[in-house]
């Protein structure tokens, strides 16, 4: 129902939701959505919600003034903006069902409130967006666009493996990996094409580094930075499965230049409104990796530890407002004393045949916080509230791919002077015990069909499994095996090695759920002219 202040109102604007919740895309969009339309309520428009899922707050009966539970379609959207004649529409707090349809009203007149459809193509298109890069002196890992399987092995082998393999205009890392030969290649090829794909496939050189990323708020003149945020485990991993910590810890070099490059590629994009740009470091130099002129899903997450309310300034920067006549400052905001840790939560027990392997397309269905004096301790809080058990004592199996064998003693000393039992199959335990640790070996399936990795986890002697293999498209491969069996018998299992450390490093800490500390945030976060 419309609200009694209809008459005054001054106008109406339609904002558009997330559409069905799906892994990839979740509350976080919901949550943009609906203080978007708090926000514009406030400064007295009336609001239409477009979105088609029971499950949100943004179709709740009273958030909007009107509600329209359809298709997030063209036709299904046109037939609103037809009846509801608005100033405008709001793509950007939808995720990428919302952003996705940009193009298209722009196409049939439809005014865009914020950042235009051109800048959103901008930042998706590759020779655009790479154009961009070059002009504002930003470094970008080589990259190619291909649309067929002989053009993406012929850029393969021009960029060198291992390559970042994904289609453009896409959320949660969807149909996204690392593939490092040319078998990789063409399967990935097949299945995208069969798909039917119109935009291009990127291709892009896989650099292992640092991962980071920043959101920041813009009206094309000025940019608030609310925060950066570093992840615990290297690129490769989405960022919505990865560990994030904040504020990231950086040389005072870097954090220059992370702050110096996103205020220009903010405005060069002509944002007006949110946009999310994620940097890798590699050999102490900083790479763009992508930005996405929308909300992205750390908004909450940043929006609760720095104390900016982000999407209601997004808001008002859309409708012209200035921001640094919104509070907060512009550049870089002022950092807290105390860390913030987002770990993601998955719900694997309840999804059958899913790998449990971790890469780039997106598999954590939720995420939860820890708020600490430290790093160590927000660290400690975090996992436990995601779900890790935690447990101090017991057997740890080990079963890493072969580049990350380098890196496996020094991981395994931390669970061997924890006083952990040490298993792992042939080639972990030869590593593991030239480094003068005792180990016990596991044969694989194949190697002894009545004593291997399998019957050891039936036996109840390990408590933790670190499995990094990545042939997590092959269902029937030895290692989503065993990690599927990790799930099915409740045992914690790490794919990635950074995340390994960091469950090493919460055991050896002194914190238990009986002595950590409370931070009063709400006491702390005070508005910052």
């Amino acid at each position: 129902m419309p609200t009694n202040d209809s008459a005054k109102s001054k106008g109406t604007i339609v904002v558009l939701g997330s559409g069905p919740i799906r892994i990839g895309q979740g509350i976080e969009f919901d949550y943009a959505s609906v203080q978007c339309v708090r926000a514009l309520k406030k400064l007295g428009y009336e609001v239409a919600i477009i979105n088609n899922n029971p499950e949100t707050v943004s179709t709740d009966f009273d958030t909007a003034d009107r509600l329209y539970f359809e298709p997030l379609t063209p036709p299904d959207v046109m037939n609103v903006i037809n009846d509801e004649k608005p100033l405008g529409v709001v793509v950007a707090f939808g995720g990428g069902t919302a952003i996705k349809l940009a193009k298209y009203l722009d196409s049939q007149g439809v005014r865009i409130l914020g950042t235009s459809a051109d800048a959103i193509d901008l930042a998706e298109d590759r020779e655009r967006f790479e154009e961009l890069c070059d002009r504002l002196n930003i470094k970008r890992p080589r990259g190619l666009t291909v649309f067929t399987e002989v053009e993406a092995l012929e850029s393969a082998a021009k960029i060198t493996y291992p390559v970042l393999m994904r289609p453009s205009y896409v959320l949660g890392g969807q149909n996204m990996i690392v593939a490092r030969n040319n078998a990789d290649v063409k399967e990935y090829m097949k299945i995208i094409l069969r798909q039917g794909i119109e935009n291009p496939v990127l291709i892009d050189k896989y650099m292992e580094g640092t991962e980071l990323e920043v959101d920041c708020i813009c009206d094309g003149e000025n940019v608030l930075i609310p925060g950066i945020m570093e992840h615990v485990e290297r690129t490769g991993i989405h960022s919505g499965d990865s560990i994030a910590v904040y504020p990231g810890q950086f040389t005072p070099e870097i954090e220059e230049k992370i702050v110096r490059q996103s205020t220009d590629l903010a405005l060069a994009l002509g944002t007006k409104g949110l946009v999310n740009i994620q940097y890798l470091i590699y050999d102490n130099d900083l790479y763009i990796i992508e930005a996405n002129p929308r909300s992205s899903r750390t908004v909450p997450y940043l929006s609760k530890v720095s104390g900016v309310p982000m999407i209601d300034l997004a808001t008002r920067a859309m409708l012209g407002e200035k921001v640094r006549e919104l509070g907060y400052g512009t550049g870089l905001y002022r950092k807290p004393d105390y860390c913030a840790v987002k770990v993601p939560v998955f719900s694997f027990e309840k999804l059958m045949d899913v790998d449990t392997h971790l890469g780039p397309e997106m598999k954590s269905t939720g995420e939860v916080l820890g708020i600490a004096p430290t790093r160590e301790e927000a660290l400690f809080k975090g996992m436990v509230a995601a779900g890790w058990k935690m447990i101090k004592e017991g057997g740890i199996l080990f079963s890493v791919r072969e580049s990350d064998l380098p890196e496996l003693p020094a991981l395994a000393k931390k669970f061997y002077d924890l006083g952990f039992t040490l298993y792992a199959t042939s080639g972990n335990a030869s590593t593991i015990e030239r480094s003068g640790m005792p180990v016990t070996h596991v044969a694989k399936v194949h190697e002894n069909y009545n004593d291997n990795v399998m019957t050891l986890l039936e036996s109840g002697k390990v408590v933790y499994v670190v499995s990094t293999s990545a042939k997590g498209r092959d269902p029937v491969a030895e290692s989503v095996k065993l990690r599927r069996l990790a799930v099915e018998r409740d045992i914690d299992c790490l794919t990635a090695l950074d995340t390994a450390n960091a469950l090493a490093d919460c055991l050896a800490s002194p914190y238990t759920l009986d002595n950590v500390s409370v931070v009063d945030i709400n006491h702390d976060l005070r508005i910052h002219n």
